[in-house]
């Protein structure tokens, strides 16, 4: 794999908004962005009309391209670019196999170029060979822009190797009331603002990890990890009691807090936080989404179909999300 942002594009706002995001991406990595526009392969019985939609619909594609290069080389960053003709959601993974990090809008428009639909954004985090960060509608990377180009966060380190000013590393544990309306106080008071958000499953040490760590290191950013762990076998949803003696709950905690042991060891100047919660992950992510500046997800499963291979939590957190996405494959993930 290169050092490539691979983005697709469409000529939509939300695509718009996504190559917007991969810019400022690129520069911080001090990467080039790879623009890929597709056309649909349509056969049509007629040969003369056939070959006329087909031009169409390349020169449509084109123009799309035309418009997001001009947009990526505004800002002084490199680019490749590539018209195809075929499946979006196929063409995009194809070239995922060859670059580091992949950005799609996770909604398009119609037309002869609009593929790049929730089914393309879904469809390529779930079999990209490498992460994938989804923008979701309504995102504003403005501000992202402005925070990363003033520091506000912390100088990046970038592939130059320039260092950044960071935090001591500390941690901090969330702890979680005995009662759904407690868990929803804690949760609606807790910002992550400024933060990578990488979500912790049962104390696992996956791929995501390390992306999200190398993230926030180059972002010059903070690293909450969020774990969400379930009620004990026989409570009815909730747990009587979730304080710091309960047997259960520490032993979830101990798991999280040997995954940030691991870390730290790792990224000895990145601040990291630790956060444990009892409920339904789903719910507990898609909030982190609402203030986060990235929320990492990790692909579950190994079946042939996309839903098994993302996973229902990692799904659920791609419709919902306000926040952008990265999904990175697991080690034994196929496509």
């Amino acid at each position: 794999m290169r050092n490539v942002i691979l983005v697709g594009v469409d000529g939509s706002s939300n695509s718009n908004r996504a190559l917007d995001w991969a810019i400022v991406e690129a520069k911080i990595r001090n990467w080039p962005l790879r623009l890929v526009s597709t056309f649909p392969s349509t056969f049509v019985a007629d040969p003369i009309v056939g070959a006329s939609y087909a031009l169409a619909a390349k020169q449509e594609a084109q123009a799309v391209l035309d418009h997001a290069t001009k947009r990526a080389e505004a800002h002084s960053v490199r680019t490749e670019t590539h018209v195809e003709s075929g499946d979006a959601t196929n063409v995009l993974v194809e070239h995922s196999e060859t670059t580091k990090l992949a950005v799609v809008g996770k909604r398009g428009r119609g037309g002869f170029v609009g593929r790049l639909l929730g089914s393309v954004s879904s469809g390529l985090a779930a079999h990209s060979h490498c992460p994938t960060v989804v923008v979701p509608q309504g995102h504003d990377t403005t501000a992202t822009e402005s925070e990363d180009s003033q520091g506000t966060h912390g100088a990046p380190r970038n592939e130059r190797g320039e260092k950044s000013t960071m935090h001591p590393t500390f941690f901090e544990a969330v702890h979680v009331g005995d009662r759904p309306r407690q868990q929803e106080n804690v949760i609606n008071d807790l910002s992550f603002a400024g933060q990578i958000v990488i979500t912790v499953d049962s104390g696992t040490q996956g791929p995501a990890l390390w992306e999200a760590a190398e993230m926030a290191r180059i972002h010059g950013k903070p690293l909450a990890l969020v774990s969400v762990t379930g009620a004990p076998i026989g409570d009815l949803g909730w747990s009587p009691s979730m304080e710091n003696s309960d047997p259960y709950y520490e032993e979830e905690l101990a798991k999280l807090t040997r995954v940030v042991t691991t870390v730290a060891e790792q990224y000895p100047d990145l601040k990291l936080s630790r956060h444990l919660f009892v409920g339904k992950p789903a719910e507990v992510l898609v909030h982190t989404t609402q203030t986060a500046d990235v929320v990492v997800l990790g692909t579950r499963g190994l079946g042939g179909f996309p839903g098994l291979l993302l996973g229902s939590v990692s799904q659920a957190v791609l419709h919902h999300g306000r926040s952008p996405m990265m999904v990175v494959p697991g080690a034994n993930t196929v496509s």
